[in-house]
Order: structure tokens, then C-alpha cells, then sequence
């Protein structure tokens, strides 16, 4: 029996994504500028890897700025069994200095990767993508999203606080009135 992804399991996606997006806006409504420079201490016992210890806030945010949008619209125009390229859209960032005018970047640029999503039906949800040599449904590849934009909250969060500034714990959602889900 196939599992096709429904509208019901898509909207409590939608939910939950949005929730994600406003727990990163109030991580980052606080960090001065500057910060979005830091880098991981790097000592025996926080050592995090090579590749982990060049990432800093600013870095990472423009990583959902491009990597997210991407995603979203070529598994919208994408046939079944797209195999999704790299991004290619880094004019998006032109001249988005690190800091709260990245932020602002990253507001316009989710609203317009939610108004995509917004336009998904159920046949776009049942679709096959390949992405770094894996398949999945588009609806797969959705929750591969929100997991790939939490580990690298994950790191904001770290970042930020190795920096004494000491945000909401995660799940402490802005919305506490929305039923999510």
C-alpha cells in the first residue's frame, strides 16, 4: 500500500514551519550586528569539526536565504523525479550586509518561499526529488527542510550564547495562541 502525502499532513507542516520561522526572528531580534561574525570557540571540549568551527550567524542565515527559497520553487516547477540542483540565486544576498538588514532579507524571502508553498497541491506533495543522491517525495523532502533549518538554528542558538546574550529556549514559541499543527 503506497503512503501518498495528504493537504491535512501538508497544512500541519505549514504550521509547524511558520512556528520555525518565528522561533529564528526572536532569536535574532536582540543580537547586535556584530555578532553575526562570531565564530564557534574552539577549544578540546566545544570542538565541533573542521568545517563547523568557519560557520558564524550571518553565514548561516543566508543559508536558509538561498537554500530555502530554492528548494521550495523547484520542487514547485520541478517534474517528478527532479533531481534538485545546487542553488544558484546568490544575488539574492547583493550587497545584504551581516546584521538585522540580513534579517529583514531573510523576512522578505520566507514570505516569498511561503506564498510557493502556499500554491503546492497534493499531486506537487507525491512527487519524487533527488537531492545530494537520495529520493524522496516532495512532502519528505519538506520535513528534510525543517530539520535541516533546526540543526542549523541549533547553531545560531550556540553561537549567540557562547556571545552572553541568552535568547528563549527552543519550543518557547512568540505565538501562543495559534493550535500548531
Amino acid at each position: 500500500m503506497e503512503n501518498k502525502a495528504t493537504i491535512q499532513e501538508f497544512n500541519r507542516f505549514l504550521s509547524i514551519h511558520e512556528q520555525l520561522y518565528l522561533q529564528t526572528l526572536e532569536l535574532l531580534q536582540d543580537v547586535p550586528d556584530d555578532v553575526f561574525e562570531s565564530t564557534p570557540i574552539d577549544n578540546e571540549v566545544m570542538y565541533l569539526g573542521v568545517r563547523i568551527n568557519k560557520i558564524n550567524i550571518g553565514g548561516l542565515i543566508r543559508h536558509f536565504v538561498l537554500a530555502e527559497i530554492h528548494w521550495f520553487q523547484a520542487m514547485k516547477d520541478g517534474n517528478n523525479g527532479l533531481i534538485i540542483p545546487k542553488p544558484d540565486n546568490a544575488s539574492l544576498l547583493e550587497n545584504i550586509p551581516n546584521g538585522q538588514a540580513l534579517v529583514d532579507k531573510y523576512k522578505e524571502v520566507f514570505a516569498k518561499g511561503f506564498e510557493i508553498l502556499k500554491t503546492y497541491t497534493e499531486e506537487d506533495l507525491n512527487k519524487t526529488v533527488s537531492f545530494m543522491g537520495r529520493t524522496y517525495t516532495v512532502m519528505a523532502f519538506l520535513w528534510i527542510t525543517f530539520g535541516h533549518h533546526s540543526y542549523h538554528l541549533g547553531q545560531v542558538d550556540m553561537l549567540i550564547r557562547q556571545n552572553g546574550i541568552y535568547p528563549a529556549e527552543y519550543m518557547e514559541w512568540p505565538n501562543t495562541s495559534t493550535l500548531i499543527g
